[in-house]
């Protein structure tokens, strides 16, 4: 592929995006001052869910008005921006058709879940559920097809073993989700049934958030950092 100019705002918005995505499955507990069954379960506690709706939204629209490099049409069939724009799509409809508010190992939550006194669009219902979970993994498999394909088209061999790792974990973690979320619908318990939901969100989405940031050559900014200090010392 031919080398391409990059704008400095891309650079800023692959960083944004890292941040956000290191941040989001420690920010929220923290925030919630409790584990939940997954991410998304977080939006229903408040200072939780206002942080859940900020950093999501953040990444849909970061995400689409991210471009990329053009497309190559004689390598590729689909442009960054194409990839970007479904995946910033998928993540605001994460916003605004949330996780059903049941099973989520929080004693508040299923309080008022019960009672049906959700907050915003909190809901019950299994086929907003299901939107969610789908929109859900479309966003994260995104962000997986980014670092393992669109990255890695740089000329840094180091940065692009990073990229296809991080790839390969955003995805394998997805896949194992994927197989136990059918062993629970089978009734086939196994030993990390409450969070595996949550522990595997989270090993997708920070391996996606370190492809941002080296993407957002923050190693590379780290290095100057350095070598500026170590020159004025």
């Amino acid at each position: 592929m031919s080398k391409q100019e990059t704008q400095t705002s891309d650079y800023r918005i692959r960083k944004l995006i890292g941040i956000l995505g290191l941040s989001l499955p420690f920010i929220l507990p923290i925030a919630a001052w409790e584990f939940l069954s997954s991410i998304s379960h977080y939006y229903y506690l408040t200072l939780s869910s206002l942080l859940f709706i900020i950093i999501l939204s953040s990444f849909g629209l970061f995400l689409i008005s991210y471009k990329g490099y053009k497309i190559d049409p004689e390598t590729e069939k689909v442009s960054d921006d194409l990839v970007t724009n479904i995946a910033g799509l998928a993540a605001l409809i994460v916003v605004f058709i949330p996780t059903s508010c049941l099973d989520s190992a929080s004693d508040i939550i299923a309080a008022f879940c019960n009672t049906c006194e959700n907050p915003l669009f909190g809901h019950t219902n299994k086929i907003k559920g299901t939107i969610h979970l789908i929109s859900a993994g479309v966003f994260i498999f995104s962000m997986g097809w980014m670092s393992k394909y669109k990255f890695t088209r740089s000329d840094n061999q180091r940065n692009n073993k990073i990229y296809r790792f991080c790839g390969n974990i955003v995805w394998s973690s997805i896949g194992i989700l994927i197989i136990l979320v059918i062993l629970e619908k089978l009734k086939i318990h196994f030993w990390m049934d409450t969070y595996y939901v949550f522990i595997l969100e989270t090993c997708a989405i920070i391996p996606f958030g370190i492809s941002w940031l080296v993407k957002g050559k923050v190693i590379e900014d780290a290095i100057e950092i350095k070598n500026k200090f170590l020159k004025n010392n």
